[in-house]
Parts: structure tokens; C-alpha cells; sequence
């Protein structure tokens, strides 16, 4: 038997699978609506609590070690902020899915990696690289102001820092935004693009940050395609990790050989090698994205499989 969320994504999807509409257009709306605020007001206290806590166990941390940089604090405020999130988020959805205030989850098919296509793996690997460096070209182009670039740097070299930039941040990311607010209005019947564009901004939103939020917007539409052909948290979470870890190993090389700019802005400096760049790294991924999004998905292959005589 095909789970909800499966026989949802499958009518979206495929148009020539026919699945009997559970929401009309305003209860899907107005469903999914309520389900973005419940999760947001979810996110918001995970976050305020979690944040509360690792700043107060900074503080005797900085403490202990003498240390007056406050980076102790920040560090563990976002560990316990992305910890309290994922847990508070959790065991709200058990008792929200209960009661019926939220769509029931196939978290475990989301997480069962032997249901993934593998074999898109490396190429959606390189087109989502090559979109993310078209994204950062982008944002350098335009002039966004990173104003968060000396703290994230002082993160990147705080052990607490890493774990949480590289780790738990993108799980309890990817949990909210793609399995929490993307699935639960694929779930509800939201067409996907709506769903992924949605989802997409407030990921960058909550970013604060002015370039994060543009970067993180679109990494976002790219993690929520992913995600709604996948129908699993597993290639958007991988990607993640990979592109914050990146990011982290850049400041790394930056700091060893003593520059200010990281390599990559260096680089970019140059005109001609700016543009080409950015036409190149574009001209690689949308191709490579619109012919996955032209596959089949996951959900109806396996619907396809099914009606195919033994």
C-alpha cells in the first residue's frame, strides 16, 4: 500500500496517474498555510530555547578557558539552537500528527536510502556545485553585503562551530524546511514548484544574512528539487554537508596561506574569468536540472512498475 505523501507526489508529478484529489484548491491552501505557521512557531521556539541554553553553557565555558572572544557562545548557542530545534520538532509533529493539526510524515521512506536513484547521484552532485558557485558569482556581482563574514569565520575555527556549520545545522535545516514545510504541502497537494518556491524563501529568509539569504534561496530551489523527485531528505541533507564543509575548508585555506579573501573571491576578481564562470557554471547546471526534473519520479516508477503485466 502507497503511503500518502507517495500517492500525492505521484498525482503532481504524473499527470497520467489519476488519484482521487483529497483537498480542494482554498483547504489545500489554507491546510498548508497553518502547517507553515505551526512549523515556523515550531522552528522559532526550538531555536529561541536551544539558543538561551548554549549561550548560558558558553558563558562558563569562555569562563573556564579564559577566554573573552565570545565565540564560545555563539558557537554552542547555534549547536543547542539547531538540537532543540530537531527534537522540538519531533516530538511536536508526533503529538500534531496525532491530534491531526499536521500531515502524517513517511519519514522512514524519506530516510531508507535503498529507495533512492544512486545513479543520478554524481551528476546532480556536479549540477548542484555548479548552480551554487553561479549563485555566489551572482551575489558578488550584484554587490550583497555579507555582514555575518567575520563571525562565520571565527566559527570555522571553533571545533563546536564546525561540527554545528557542517553537521547538525543542515540536518535540522533540511528536517524543517524540505521534509517539515516542502513535504508537508507536496502532502497537502500544493503544486510542487509553488511548494518548492515557498519553501525555498523562507529557507532564505531566516538566514538573515543579505548574501545568505539570496544564496540560500536558491540553493534552496535547487535542495527542494531534490527532494520532491527523491521524495527523501537524503540528497538534499548529503549536498548540504557537502557545501557547508566547502565553504568551511575554504576559510581554512585562506587563514593557512594568510589571505584575507578566500581563494575563490580571488579568483573571481577577474573580469573575464568572473564571467566565464558564471556562464559556464550556469550553462552546466539549469541543463542538468531540467532534465532531472523531466524524469520520472521515484513514486511513479514504482507506480509504473505495478500496473505492468506479470
Amino acid at each position: 500500500m502507497k503511503s500518502q505523501t507517495e500517492e500525492t507526489v505521484e498525482r503532481l508529478l504524473d499527470p497520467t496517474v489519476s488519484v482521487e484529489p483529497k483537498y480542494t484548491t482554498k483547504s489545500k491552501t489554507a491546510k498548508s498555510a497553518i502547517d507553515i505557521v505551526v512549523i515556523l512557531l515550531i522552528f522559532g521556539i526550538g531555536e529561541f530555547v536551544g539558543g538561551l541554553v548554549g549561550v548560558l553553557l558558553g558563558t562558563l565555558v569562555s569562563k573556564a578557558l579564559g577566554d573573552t572572544s565570545k565565540i564560545w557562545e555563539t558557537a554552542l548557542a547555534l549547536l543547542f539552537a539547531s538540537l532543540f530545534t530537531i527534537l522540538f520538532f519531533i516530538g511536536s509533529r508526533c503529538l500534531l500528527t496525532k491530534s491531526h493539526w499536521l500531515e502524517k510524515p513517511d519519514f522512514i521512506g524519506e530516510i531508507n536510502p535503498f529507495r533512492l536513484r544512486w545513479r543520478y547521484a554524481p551528476l546532480m552532485m556536479i549540477a548542484t556545485f555548479a548552480g551554487a558557485i553561479a549563485i555566489g558569482c551572482l551575489g558578488q556581482a550584484l554587490g550583497v553585503e555579507d555582514k555575518m563574514e567575520d563571525a562565520i569565520h571565527a566559527l570555522a575555527n571553533n571545533p563546536i562551530g564546525v561540527l554545528t556549520i557542517t553537521l547538525i545545522g543542515p540536518l535540522g535545516e533540511e528536517i524543517i524546511f524540505r521534509h517539515g514545510i516542502l513535504g508537508g504541502m507536496l502532502r497537502r497537494g500544493v503544486a510542487p514548484w509553488i511548494a518548492i518556491l515557498v519553501s525555498s524563501l523562507l529557507f532564505g529568509i531566516i538566514h538573515w544574512n543579505p548574501i545568505q539569504i539570496l544564496f540560500a534561496s536558491a540553493l534552496g530551489v535547487m535542495l527542494g528539487i531534490l527532494y520532491t523527485k527523491s521524495q527523501s531528505i537524503i540528497p538534499s541533507l548529503l549536498y548540504h554537508i557537502i557545501n557547508n564543509s566547502f565553504a568551511v575548508f575554504v576559510m581554512w585555506i585562506a587563514e593557512i596561506t594568510g589571505k584575507e579573501q578566500d581563494p575563490t573571491e580571488e579568483l573571481l576578481n577577474t573580469p573575464p574569468v568572473f564571467i566565464s564562470v558564471t556562464i559556464v557554471a550556469a550553462a552546466i547546471s539549469i541543463p542538468i536540472y531540467i532534465y532531472y526534473w523531466r524524469k520520472p519520479s521515484i513514486v511513479s516508477q514504482k507506480s509504473h512498475a505495478s500496473h505492468e503485466p506479470n
